[in-house]
């Protein structure tokens, strides 16, 4: 007996019992050469396996078919797939993440989604979206150094553990490059605004033993306004394709208090149409308004430096040393309108007038003089300014991200049978957001208070008055994670069918964040602006195992299992079975369910009360006064406030008492593969009980009767602040078909050609918030479009080549379309569906290129070439007025880029 057939046989005595009740998730590979076949681990699983296809659906997208379909960055290629229903975007000039970009694939959100690099964990951005979910960043990910990208459409628990609910996507980099390259690309849109530059160096060098690879990428991207997109209607507040659209009530004003009549002379309530224009504000025809859309960005100002180094060397026959070092760092400057107040109450008594705000409190006994004399004529009551400080400029952010990641290890093979591996792994991601165009609430009431009179909030203020007055709060964020991991994989027993496959492995992750704000916004004394804070670390160690058995030459059963133990929230258990089963050579059939489970966020548990801001339409007192949810009351400001404007405070609160999200997801289907044609379908649906979340400000004022415990009103019944905590509500299922096809043409001395199909029909998407409310339709509520589905065809002809990319994203139902179907039941009128939709839309995009010699290729190409918009939503009551995770504004693109290779 052979030494290597003694020691195989020892491994597999070790290791075999470890496993034998493991399972396998299937994975998408690689054919490999008929004497000598490569077993490769492909995204899905850990056995290096040769099948092409298996149980689990994967899509693969190489760098050679984003390039060709004119991506310019990682986040456009992830954005283009059929099964994302929904991208957080740089679009969210708003938000709490402007700078960074997420997907969340099959609707179960960008927290449920989770990103690899070469099936490794990445980082987790420190900043919370929203305040309150954690998700990977895919802004800044290499997009030179990528050989392809592997998106495992099924759950992945029971391989990868928690945050696999929706699908994983694992970016795998190029390995063993040798040379050197240089790429420039030059971008720009045909309207104006948001051109972009990218320049890439490759460089590589190989001995007999070793590689080392680098790959150096800088991009700058060019502000774009939303005055640049005038012909999208974009440019305004007001645009005629929103009957809901209009100009902000917030210019400058002084309202009353619970009072609807006009008790103040028309000269001390508002300023004429002339003083309007002449402070700087717009004049709506009745009131002194603001058009907000002339500050904003449609996508922010940014550059970013990355930098990715792999290495590998042989220092033995069967043992090689292995890592792989990133950087990157990234700079974002977001703009979005003035401020807009109403935070200083003013109370009228007899002769006196006193300018409040919690502990601040000042009186002026002659109310003639007092505040430039604005209520001299007033009657006793309780007033407040409303005013857009656009004498501070924009609220602008900059946002400085910095990503480090190293991995280590070896890897290697055992008896000539086994493969293993093992490596240390090592990120953090550190981010400062510096903020401008802010004040302190103590501040204004400094300067409306100022002197023996103080100051009319209706005059503009003197730049020495902005400066003493300004406050530029600022936030510090950090994640860091540690991991070490081990796996070994390779033969296990003979069957029927043929050689039985194992994996087995283990890890240990420690992760902690922390993301903290400056102590004025801490104390909540900024105005119109929130902040996030909170800190927390976690452990967990996890043991897993696969077996894949081809108990028939058919008929492949694949099992996996695996245990993760949260110091923090105890063990699960997450098992997985699948099928496969082959008929024909070209025919195969599977199947699959598993478990999945999920912590929760860390900024859910660990996190501090994240403060913020919000508008919402007051439902109740809107209606109270006798007008219409969602419309717009231009000659009415005290009116149209309620109705379509309300600026209130929000507060999302961490719950320590959270418990997991666990739930199933599975799968059914079938691929044809031939020479010329291949194709396949699969049925699949996932399922999540106990999702953590929480009601939302908008919902919590539009449903105000099973929630008003969390709204807080002022005396005259308007909201003022709302109070979500996150919970554990109910549940959320979803259901889909995918559908792939392509076919491919021998035109001979014509060339080649080639034509892929991807699709995704939702055939089901509902959820329940909490055990007592009733279960949700997705489709039928609005926002959340039924199928997407991409066309490409491929010309190849010698050293020309041609690719035409259709996209197409159906017909939806609006983001309030559920609000106007009961609004009109209630009042018993017809409801027209399709006024309340968003039409349909396909993006084209033609790009060819074209290879001189060996040194030098050239490629250009138009993105979206008929200049296709955003389909508008005649729902969604607030701007931009359509859903910015679906579309965006940038237009028609072109794009030249040449690459020299050396």
């Amino acid at each position: 007996m052979q030494p290597n057939s003694i020691l195989a046989k020892a491994v597999r005595f070790a290791l075999i019992g470890g496993a034998a009740t493991a399972v396998l998730s299937a994975p998408a590979v690689y054919a490999a050469d008929e004497d000598k076949v490569e077993r490769i681990e492909v995204t899905g699983s850990r056995i290096k396996r040769t099948d092409m296809e298996t149980a689990t659906p994967v899509t693969v997208m190489s760098a050679d078919d984003m390039a060709k379909q004119g991506f310019t960055n990682v986040q456009d290629a992830l954005e283009s797939l059929t099964s994302t229903t929904g991208a957080m975007t740089t679009q969210s000039v708003h938000g709490f993440t402007p700078a960074a970009s997420s997907i969340s694939l099959r609707g179960a959100g960008a927290n449920r989604t989770l990103t690899l690099i070469n099936g490794k964990r990445l980082n987790q951005y420190p900043k919370p979206s929203g305040g309150t979910d954690n998700f990977v960043d895919t802004a800044n990910l290499p997009m030179e150094a990528v050989q392809r990208i592997e998106i495992l459409q099924s759950g992945g628990s029971a391989i990868y553990g928690a945050d696999a609910v929706g699908g994983v996507i694992n970016i795998v980099l190029k390995k063993d490059f040798e040379g050197a390259a240089i790429k420039y690309r030059h971008g720009d849109t045909t309207n104006g605004g948001g051109g972009s530059d990218r320049i890439a160096l490759s460089l590589g060098t190989s001995s007999d033993r070793g590689n080392v690879s680098t790959f150096i990428e800088f991009t700058d991207n060019e502000r774009l306004n939303a005055t640049d997109r005038k012909n999208f209607g974009l440019h305004t507040d007001k645009v005629p394709h929103s009957e809901f659209s209009s100009y902000s009530s917030y210019g400058a004003r002084i309202a009353a208090v619970a009072r609807e009549d006009e008790t103040i002379p028309v000269g001390q309530r508002k300023l004429t149409p002339e003083e309007c224009t002449a402070g700087g504000f717009l004049w709506t025809g009745s009131t002194c308004g603001f058009d907000r859309s002339e500050w904003r960005d449609l996508q922010p100002k940014s550059s970013r430096f990355i930098s990715s180094t792999n290495f590998n060397y042989e220092l033995a026959d069967d043992v090689s040393f292995v890592g792989r070092l990133d950087f990157a760092e990234a700079k974002s400057t977001t703009n979005i309108e003035p401020m807009a107040i109403n935070d200083y109450d003013i109370t009228v008594a007899g002769n006196g007038v006193t300018v409040s705000n919690g502990n601040l409190s000042k009186t002026f006994n002659d109310k003639t003089t007092a505040l430039g004399g604005d209520f001299a004529n007033a009657e006793d009551g309780d007033y407040y300014y409303v005013r857009r400080l656009h004498e501070f400029s924009n609220r602008a952010g900059e946002t400085k991200t910095r990503n480090y990641f190293f991995t280590a290890g070896f890897e290697g093979t055992v008896a000539d049978e086994y493969s293993w591996d093992a490596s240390v792994n090592y990120g953090r991601t550190n981010v400062d957001v510096f903020r401008s165009g802010y004040a302190t609430i103590g501040g204004m009431f400094d300067y409306i208070t100022d002197g023996a009179n103080g100051n009319s909030l209706l005059k503009n203020m003197s730049a020495e008055d902005v400066e003493q007055a300004s406050y530029s709060p600022f936030e510090k964020a950090q994640s860091t994670q540690k991991n070490v991991q081990a796996n070994i994989s390779g033969a296990a027993f003979q069957m029927q069918g043929g050689e039985a496959q194992f994996a087995f492995g283990a890890e240990y992750t420690k992760q902690d964040y922390e993301t903290n704000t400056d102590s004025e916004s801490k104390k909540g004394n900024i105005l119109t602006t929130g902040g996030s804070s909170g800190a927390g670390e976690r452990s967990y160690w996890a043991t897993y195992a696969e077996l894949s058995m081809p108990v028939l030459d058919q008929v492949t059963v694949n099992a996996a299992v695996r245990y993760d133990r949260y110091d923090d929230f105890g063990g699960n258990v997450s098992p997985q079975l699948t099928v496969e089963y082959r008929p024909l050579d070209e025919l195969l059939v599977r199947g699959s369910v598993s478990s999945v489970f999920r912590a929760p966020d860390m900024h859910r548990v660990y996190g501090d009360a994240t403060k913020g801001f919000s508008t919402v339409i007051d439902f109740k007192q809107c209606t109270a006064l006798g007008g219409v949810p969602g419309t717009a009351y231009d000659n009415n400001p005290a009116l149209n406030e309620v109705c379509k404007e309300l600026h209130i405070d929000t507060t999302t609160g961490s719950n320590k008492d959270l418990e997991p999200e666990t739930g199933y997801t599975a799968n059914i289907g079938a691929v044809w593969g031939s020479d010329s044609l291949n194709a396949s379908i699969d049925l699949w649906e996932w399922k999540l009980d106990d999702m953590v979340s929480d009601i939302g400000a908008s919902k919590a004022a539009r449903e105000y009767e099973q929630y008003e415990d969390m709204i807080t009103r002022d005396a005259s019944g308007k909201i003022t602040h709302i109070n979500d905590v996150a919970q554990n509500l109910a549940y959320q299922k979803v259901r889909g078909l995918d559908i792939t096809a392509g076919y491919n043409w021998d035109l001979n001395n014509f060339g080649e050609l080639k034509l892929n199909f991807n699709g995704t029909y939702i055939l089901l998407s509902e959820f329940q918030l909490s055990p007592t409310d009733p279960v949700e339709d997705d489709i039928d509520n609005g926002g959340l479009p039924q199928y997407r589905a991409n066309l490409v065809l491929g010309y190849f002809i010698e050293d020309f080549e041609a690719t035409l990319g259709a996209y197409h994203t159906a017909r939806m139902h609006g983001i309030e379309y559920k609000t106007f179907k009961e609004a009109a039941l209630e009042d018993h009128e017809v409801f027209d569906e399709s006024a309340h939709e968003v039409a349909s839309q396909t993006k084209w995009n033609l790009t060819a290129g074209y290879t001189f010699n060996d040194t030098f290729k050239l490629k250009a190409g138009v993105v979206n070439l008929f200049d296709q918009g955003p389909n508008f939503d005649p729902t969604d009551t607030s701007w931009p007025h359509y859903p910015r995770s679906a579309y965006n504004a940038r237009g028609r693109e072109w794009f030249i880029e040449g690459e020299v290779k050396f």
